[in-house]
């Protein structure tokens, strides 16, 4: 017997881009660097112990000061030392604005983490729903191939015995060889899409799940657009990091002002010397006591950071106002976007059918002359387009619930194992296809969390198969 084909579904393709996708690993990595400036800027609130060590040869002539003939002749000797100085500044103002600063870098590095994590979510359920829907679409491309070849074979047929004109044959060749092109163009799509998929996780799968039932069509809930924009404004990774961003900036002001004020700082120092000249002498030396800078004038350099830091300001303050309105903009879109999903999936349904029962009876009535076979020809077209149209629109509409979840802050993982119960069949009503609960999530998980009931179910169109 045939080894059955092993399809991978959406979280096998996603928990191998997380290991894999490079933009997702670069995300990490400048996350832990960006985190490095936390320690960085606290050591300078911490002692500073430093340590210098010398050794020096020495050459000693004496002579006549008028002569100068030697008297002694020369003599050589070393002498060696060390130094260990502790310092522990006690004022230093930009050095604690530089230490609110670096938390809040952290901080902003933390959120954009968060921000690639639903990207990555969001890039593999696109590249995986194309490559859903150019399977589909070819199908049905192959599929009216195959409809217009019957249908040529019959009107050849109908025209060697005198039943119909040679212009019925032009057609139906025409349709033929059209649709011979399309399937051409559908394959290199479908090749395109799988590649976009292997980039993410640098795998290529022989076969993927699909829906094997009819989706449900799930509102938001809250059904409140407003409530949904109110998350985002509290949620949206991306504006907690221009916001963190912009609190970075106000520090870097702070931090390069201090640059003006004095600085304090507790000095100790231990010191050894030794000297073995023509007397051996060893000198020990300890201080202790306190430092104070005052700068005075550095050429203008201090007052030009200064400035140059409040221009930088208002410039993370612009980035945070324009995220802040694209966000809430994209919020409302998204949940439009998903309203209108909804009553297209129900179109679509009805269109199917309908194009369906329209072809039937075209058909019939071209068997008793009434109608030609271009009538035929155009109302199979427009059934296999009605399909394509239906297939593409619960994609679009699968990932516009993903990213509804995105603007609002609320993507994660587990939502992707809801689409997933579809793709293994798994039909449970009191289950939710996408989770609306209007919550932070923890976003940096590579497995799925457990699944949530936060939709509505809409009363469906009656089932109709897309094939």
């Amino acid at each position: 017997s045939a080894t059955p084909v092993w399809a991978a579904d959406l979280i096998d393709v996603y928990q191998q881009a997380a290991q894999s996708d490079p933009v997702y690993q670069a995300a990490v990595s400048t996350r832990l660097s960006h985190r490095e400036a936390l320690p960085q800027s606290i050591a300078g609130l911490l002692p500073n112990l430093s340590g210098t060590a010398n050794t020096t040869g020495n050459r000693v002539g004496t002579s006549n000061a008028k002569t100068l003939r030697s008297l002694e002749g020369t003599s050589n000797y070393n002498s060696k030392g060390y130094t260990l100085t502790l310092t522990q500044p006690l004022l230093n103002f930009a050095n604690w604005a530089q230490v609110s600063q670096a938390n809040y870098t952290a901080k902003q590095a933390d959120a954009s983490l968060a921000a690639a994590a639903q990207d990555l979510i969001i890039r593999v359920a696109q590249a995986y729903f194309n490559v859903l829907y150019a399977q589909d679409n070819l199908q049905y491309v192959q599929a009216e191939k195959t409809a217009y070849a019957k249908q040529l074979d019959q009107i050849k047929a109908r025209y060697s015995v005198g039943l119909d004109a040679i212009t019925s044959v032009y057609n139906a060749q025409a349709s033929y060889d059209s649709t011979v092109a399309q399937e051409i163009a559908a394959q290199n799509t479908l090749h395109d899409n799988q590649e976009t998929l292997r980039q993410l996780t640098g795998q290529t799968y022989p076969s993927l799940a699909n829906l094997k039932i009819e989706l449900p069509l799930l509102t938001p809930q809250p059904n409140d657009v407003e409530q949904w924009v109110n998350t985002a404004t509290q949620h949206n990774s991306q504006l907690i990091a221009s916001t963190y961003s912009m609190e970075a900036a106000r520090q870097n002001i702070k931090a390069n002002f201090g640059n003006h004020l004095p600085t304090l700082n507790a000095v100790s120092s231990y010191g050894r010397t030794s000297n073995n000249g023509l007397q051996s002498i060893n000198q020990d030396t300890r201080t202790i006591g306190l430092q104070l800078s005052v700068p005075i004038f550095s050429g203008g350099l201090t007052s030009s950071r200064v400035r140059q830091a409040q221009d930088d300001f208002q410039t993370a303050s612009a980035n945070r106002e324009n995220q802040y309105r694209q966000t809430m903009v994209t919020t409302r879109q998204k949940f439009n976007d998903v309203l209108a999903g909804i009553s297209k999936i129900e179109a679509d349904r009805q269109a199917t059918l309908s194009a369906q029962s329209s072809l039937d009876s075209t058909q019939e009535s071209f068997k008793v002359g009434t109608r030609t076979i271009v009538d035929v020809l155009n109302a199979e077209q427009a059934l296999y387009q009605t399909k394509s149209n239906y297939s593409q629109d619960e994609y679009t509409y699968l990932l516009n619930t993903l990213l509804l979840k995105q603007a609002s802050g609320t993507l994660r993982p587990s939502d992707l194992a809801e689409i997933n119960n579809w793709l293994h069949g798994v039909d449970k009503r009191n289950q939710t296809l996408v989770s609306t609960q209007l919550a932070t999530p923890d976003l940096t998980s590579e497995k799925p969390a457990k699944k949530s009931t936060h939709h509505k179910t809409v009363k469906k169109s009656p089932k109709h198969p897309k094939n």
